[in-house]
């Protein structure tokens, strides 16, 4: 065991100093975007918001979770987490206003613990998902002005939602293994994480998850462009 202050971590279990301050921060984030968004979402944006986050839950956890690959194929090639990403960019490619990415995600979570996990840890994984995957999405659509993904950028479009998808798809990758997996799971379910199972998890997902990235980005902007005409 390694002791920091009066918090005794178990072996290879995220610094919970590491996992206070980034949330403490995204949550600061979250709220000065929100404050600063030119346009807040309506009553039917939360509603598409809502229908997307239930979407990604049953892509994540119905049809992801059929898709049964051996080790080592997995989780090198991950349909859950794969299909949770094309899911989720549509969702928000569709939308584009602040907030809809952290909202379609609480709607995810609650979706999947009546799916698949039970309310077990509760809010915990809300909290996780809301401020990781929803906020950075969300923070992609505030730096663009609401052009995630290159729609509306013209002749840029393609190469911007080529970069923004891959730059998303690596920053997704850091929170299965660094937040769910190495901090979230052992202090709910009691049990230690292994330092090289998160690294290993993190090298495996890097690749993946940013080659899905571009392709999810990509075809968000062509949904959003078919659906504008």
């Amino acid at each position: 065991m390694a002791s920091y202050g009066a918090y005794t971590l178990k072996p290879g279990m995220t610094p919970w100093e590491v996992v206070v301050a980034y949330f403490v921060i995204a949550s600061i984030i979250a709220v000065i975007i929100i404050k600063k968004s030119s346009e807040r979402m309506t009553t039917i944006d939360f509603v598409y918001a809502a229908i997307g986050g239930a979407v990604v839950a049953v892509a994540d956890h119905v049809i992801g979770d059929i898709i049964y690959l051996p080790s080592p194929i997995y989780p090198i090639v991950n349909p859950p987490v794969w299909l949770r990403i094309v899911a989720f960019f549509v969702t928000v490619g569709l939308i584009r206003k602040i907030g809809s990415g952290m909202f379609a995600m609480g709607i995810y979570d609650i979706t999947s613990d009546l799916l698949h996990f039970g309310f077990g840890g509760e809010p915990l994984w809300l909290i996780e998902d809301i401020l990781t995957y929803g906020l950075m999405a969300d923070i992609t659509i505030f730096l663009t002005n609401r052009k995630i993904f290159g729609i509306g950028a013209g002749k840029l479009s393609a190469l911007l939602a080529i970069v923004e998808g891959a730059i998303l798809g690596f920053f997704f990758s850091f929170v299965h293994p660094f937040f769910t997996y190495g901090f979230f799971a052992p202090l709910i379910f009691g049990f230690a994480p292994n330092a090289q199972r998160i690294l290993f998890l993190f090298i495996t997902y890097v690749p993946g998850d940013i080659i899905i990235g571009v392709i999810s980005a990509l075809f968000a902007n062509r949904v959003a462009r078919v659906v504008q005409y």
